[in-house]
């Protein structure tokens, strides 16, 4: 019983600071950011601890004296568990910051896409080929992370690498890509259209094809890019 009104406090209590946290952030409802996320892991923990402790006193064992008796054992524990650990306070952590945000697109170590989850454990991307890709908090907060929404939100990029052979002239593979897109001048800024070569390696090079959309749509953001691959791979087998 005491339990119950605790999960239900708990869960009263979480519900209420995401309410004014909305109402003064002007967040629709339903909708959901970093700190709801952050709130709902922190709530989650509390409760599975409040569960752990009453689990315990069913056995007729004082809470405090066990805590006091595995101070070394949990100790030993934590070292064990140190990545799980470290996950968690990182998840913390990406909960409350502003680094990135729910459905900010990404790039995380060599992952790409769109932020659709903060958990205690882990961030899921949901990347270009509409698969979702689940990262460890911890290897999030040690890898680098570029955030493409924090800058010019309709500046899109697409990268991708070309064999040496297949390319004699950066210019035509530039044009042929700008005029398969021809469908989608009506939402791309006519000027904006860049490729460039980033690396330079002995058999292939690193390129960065960009444009800005006239306004944000990552649905039309991730049909550009497909076609440009598209586009890219019979370039190619044009050349052979």
């Amino acid at each position: 019983m005491a339990f119950l009104i605790f999960y239900i406090a708990i869960n009263i209590t979480a519900n209420v600071i995401k309410y004014f946290y909305s109402k003064k952030n002007k967040i629709k409802k339903g909708k959901k950011n970093n700190v709801h996320f952050g709130i709902e892991n922190i709530a989650n923990f509390t409760i599975g601890i409040g569960l752990l402790l009453t689990i315990i006193s069913l056995f007729g064992v004082n809470p405090k004296e066990l805590i006091t008796s595995l101070t070394i054992v949990a100790a030993a524990l934590a070292i064990l568990s140190k990545e799980y650990i470290i996950d968690f306070l990182s998840g913390i952590y990406l909960s409350f910051s502003n680094t990135f945000e729910i459905n900010d697109y990404v790039k995380i170590d060599n992952q790409k896409g769109k932020v659709v989850e903060i958990n205690m454990l882990k961030v899921k991307i949901l990347n270009d080929d509409d698969d979702t890709v689940i990262i460890p908090n911890s290897k999030v907060h040690y890898n680098e992370i570029i955030n493409y929404t924090k800058r010019d939100a309709r500046l899109m990029t697409v990268d991708f690498q070309i064999a040496l052979k297949y390319i004699s002239n950066i210019e035509e593979l530039e044009k042929e890509i700008i005029l398969s897109l021809e469908g989608f001048s009506d939402y791309i800024e006519p000027q904006s259209y860049n490729l460039r070569v980033v690396e330079m390696k002995m058999d292939y090079l690193e390129v960065k094809f960009q444009y800005t959309l006239i306004s944000v749509d990552m649905d039309l953001q991730r049909k550009i890019r497909k076609k440009t691959i598209r586009e890219v791979f019979n370039f190619i087998s044009s050349k052979n």
